[in-house]
């Protein structure tokens, strides 16, 4: 026997396909700028992205290339090919560290970066940033017992920090005030192993990363994220600087995600989960309400 589909259901799964399809529409037969007519020539999307091991974007056991932010990246994908009529486009991920996105984007090298990135006024004088898509802030990877308290005093330690990262700025002041020392990394494993190695007192980084690296740490158990948040880090692609057709195809896929209630769907997916258990924070459901791509200082 059948079973009775009501009928809010089936409105609400019809409104999640006529919003994409929708956004699709609204973004084809527009002028294309540099960055998509490269895309449209060379048949391939050039996507960068910072390795976030369990949350942002990461190689899985496959092989292939996750996270919450690919999730996002991949719908924008979906609708360049339909705005430049290339079903057939390829897409091309390419792993990063910190200190090349700018760089990269700028030569043409890639086209978007889809990781973690933090909006800000100094790097919007390079690059643009889409629609903000998460929030987050710095806390310190530490060794148990918790050696970081809610004033995170790390008296004439060390603190190792990712060259590169909006954390770095503050680790470099908080080093300063408490005559602790300061220890660049090329990438935020290196940091966790130097925690975990006791050649540091605690890795800064934004605690969202914390948790999904902590996640896949050799000495999970040992690991703690610890202290106040120091910053507010609102997360955006990052973007071509001056191309506004393709970042009006970033922006309307974004809202279109965040109207439909897709975007929910695929936090809870990554970060409201049984290995993370973040929920979405009141920052995040003000971002879906009222989407903007303001920086921080």
């Amino acid at each position: 026997m059948l079973r009775k589909i009501r009928l809010p259901v089936v409105i609400a799964i019809a409104g999640l396909f006529l919003s994409a399809q929708a956004v699709g529409a609204q973004i084809q037969s527009q002028p294309l700028g540099e960055t998509l007519t490269r895309i449209a020539r060379t048949g391939k999307v050039k996507v960068g992205y910072i390795p976030t091991p369990g949350t942002f974007a990461f190689l899985n056991e496959k092989g292939e290339t996750v996270g919450y932010s690919i999730d996002l990246c991949l719908r924008v994908i979906e609708n360049i090919k339909r705005s430049i009529s290339r079903p057939d486009l390829r897409t091309e991920f390419r792993p990063l560290e910190a200190a090349q996105r700018i760089p990269l984007l700028k030569s043409g090298e890639i086209d978007i970066e889809c990781g973690g990135n933090t909006n800000t006024v100094a790097r919007q004088q390079d690059v643009d940033f889409s629609y903000t898509f998460f929030n987050t802030g710095v806390r310190y990877l530490v060794l148990k017992p918790v050696t970081a308290d809610r004033t995170a005093n790390f008296w004439k330690k060390k603190i190792a920090v990712t060259k590169g990262t909006t954390a770095q700025d503050i680790v470099l002041r908080i080093a300063k005030e408490q005559n602790a020392t300061a220890i660049l990394v090329a990438n935020d494993v290196d940091g966790v192993q130097k925690v975990e190695s006791g050649e540091v007192a605690a890795f800064a980084q934004d605690d969202v990363l914390l948790y999904g690296l902590i996640s896949a740490a050799k000495k999970k158990e040992e690991l703690a994220v610890a202290g106040n948040f120091l910053t507010v880090e609102p997360y955006a692609f990052m973007l071509p600087k001056n191309d506004l057709p393709f970042r009006e195809i970033v922006d309307k896929t974004l809202v279109g995600l965040m109207q439909s209630g897709e975007l929910a769907l695929i936090y809870k997916k990554w970060f409201d989960n049984d290995r993370l258990r973040i929920p979405m924070s009141v920052y995040m459901k003000e971002n879906i309400r009222f989407p903007s791509r303001y920086g921080i200082p």
